[in-house]
């Protein structure tokens, strides 16, 4: 059997046809709508991915940013994809299409991937955290996915990094954590427009030895680490899986793994012994189709 699977990113809907073993028999993306569009303007996206498909497959599975309910396919929230709030999107699958399908958070997915073949088989207590226009943890806690009691788990991109400043959206992880980030800031640091540079040009000009970029990186990178080792404090985790498009960069995951060689050493304890245990930092073995391939997994396995 086939099944389609589809992300719900903020800059891109990106789609594949899978077979229940997780091979990728076909992909390809479409832009997503913007805040300022409706849900209607959503589904004619999803028109063009579902169509052409439907008498082909056997079901959809969606992940999406944002609080959602598995058990009913409510989206109590939905990131960027705001005109999806309040939106039962598994019965709207239905009636639109007439097919089965199961909907779950994006970096819920990405952990469900990661622990059904990929960087997390095995593995007891792990995480996966997803680096994209937003940011999410996925947490497999005693072999199991971890929801929460909102379902809310994981949310990171909600971490305050600056209490004295709550009402600015720079002072949240969301966007200090995002892969856009690193863009947004080199522009600002070199004073070009925006447009001009984009992920693979901002790890062109790392790569290259640029000072202004291995600069943004490195601070971006700083902050980053900051987080996990708070986390890893909390929740002691063997393994942390590094997702999106930017963890396919292996300069990303040496800094990462720098970073956080430095902060566990420059522990003031760290000469007689420090409680925490430093985890082991990976990248995702499935990269960006690391979502993908949890949602088709909680599809082929919900209850």
């Amino acid at each position: 059997m086939r099944y389609l699977a589809i992300d719900n990113g903020g800059t891109f809907i990106k789609y594949a046809v899978m077979d229940d073993l997780g091979t990728i028999l076909e992909k390809g993306k479409e832009p997503t709508p913007d805040k300022k569009k409706t849900a209607e303007d959503y589904f004619n996206v999803l028109d063009q991915i579902v169509l052409p498909r439907r008498h082909d497959i056997g079901g959809i599975a969606f992940s999406t940013p944002g609080q959602v309910d598995v058990d009913t396919g409510f989206l109590h929230t939905a990131g960027g994809l705001v005109y999806l709030m309040g939106l039962n999107l598994c019965e709207e699958i239905q009636k639109r299409y007439g097919l089965p399908s199961s909907v779950d958070n994006d970096a819920k997915c990405a952990a469900m991937a990661e622990q059904w073949n990929g960087s997390l088989k095995g593995v007891r207590n792990g995480a996966v955290i997803v680096l994209g226009t937003g940011v999410g943890m996925g947490l497999i806690i005693d072999g199991k996915l971890y929801r929460g009691s909102n379902y809310t788990a994981g949310e990171i991109s909600f971490i305050n990094l600056d209490l004295d400043n709550p009402k600015r959206s720079e002072s949240y992880m969301a966007v200090t954590g995002s892969s856009l980030a690193l863009g947004r800031t080199y522009a600002k640091e070199t004073g070009i427009d925006p447009s001009e540079i984009d992920g693979v040009r901002m790890f062109e000009l790392i790569n290259q030895g640029e000072e202004t970029a291995c600069k943004v990186l490195h601070n971006y990178v700083k902050k980053l680490a900051g987080s996990i080792y708070n986390f890893q404090t909390l929740l002691d985790l063997e393994v942390i899986a590094i997702g999106g498009g930017i963890s396919q960069q292996p300069i990303l995951l040496e800094e990462i793994r720098k970073e956080m060689d430095y902060l566990f050493e420059a522990h003031p304890s760290a000469a007689y012994g420090i409680a925490v245990k430093k985890p082991k930092i990976t990248a995702c073995e499935f990269y960006n189709d690391s979502n993908l391939r949890g949602a088709l997994y909680y599809f082929l396995n919900r209850k």
